[in-house]
């Protein structure tokens, strides 16, 4: 695990879309893209691959898709929060559309990565979730509606700069991460431009003729929308 996070950052999450090796080269490539532009790489995959994606040492910060609240015991099939942490995950993904979480269960995943040293990115689908969820002090908070997910909306999102604010104000420190239909570079730096402090694609990097080309061109642009975002608010951007 590597320090904390600053923006600006960029996700990809392979879901069970790829074998290892495919992962792994995406990693790389993503990883030497994220330190040439200064854009801190996020990369969450299945538990089975935490401990080779990290083992690579190619600059990426890997993230579980999920973690059970289990403490340490005789249980069988459970992924601890212990577990992970040996594992070299750098922190872990709570809530996610595929695999949401009730609010008991979420509050004590929380309570256990904190135990072990795991950051955390928790996923919203709504404003009043992306706040609550901001109260409970994660890492990250994913604001992503349902609507846009899988899409290739390229409109504004007029609630950007509204939202990171009402992250800022109700969990100390809290990044406010804003994805959902991020299918080319340019929307990446629209919604950069428009107040997140990280974004991501899944499908518009694994959908692409080239993989790794399209991680760089998604990360560079992340760059590129920040930087606009900060000479239009430089008092207001962290």
């Amino acid at each position: 695990m590597t320090g904390s996070l600053t923006p600006p950052f960029f996700e990809i999450g392979p879901k069970n879309l790829l074998r290892r090796r495919e992962i792994e080269s995406v990693a790389v490539a993503a990883g030497r893209a994220g330190d040439d532009h200064g854009v801190t790489v996020l990369l969450t995959v299945p538990t089975a691959l935490v401990a080779p994606v990290e083992g690579l040492g190619c600059g990426v910060r890997v993230l579980a898709q999920g973690m059970h609240t289990d403490r340490l015991g005789p249980s069988m099939n459970r992924v601890t929060a212990e577990s992970l942490a040996d594992a070299g995950a750098w922190g872990v993904m709570l809530n996610h559309d595929a695999d949401p979480l009730d609010g008991t269960q979420l509050e004590l995943a929380l309570q256990r990565a904190v135990e072990v040293g795991l950051e955390t990115v928790v996923c919203a689908a709504t404003q009043h979730e992306a706040v609550r969820f901001a109260a409970l002090e994660p890492t990250v908070v994913l604001y992503e509606p349902p609507s846009l997910i899988g899409t290739s909306r390229a409109g504004r999102r007029d609630w950007i700069a509204t939202s990171t604010e009402a992250i800022h104000r109700a969990g100390h420190a809290v990044l406010a991460m804003h994805a959902g239909g991020i299918s080319t570079p340019a929307t990446a730096r629209a919604v950069m431009a428009a107040g997140a402090e990280g974004t991501g694609s899944t499908s518009g990097v694994l959908s692409a003729p080239d993989r790794e080309a399209a991680a760089r061109q998604f990360i560079a642009a992340t760059r590129i929308g920040w930087d606009e975002a900060r000479r239009a608010w430089p008092a207001t951007t962290r």
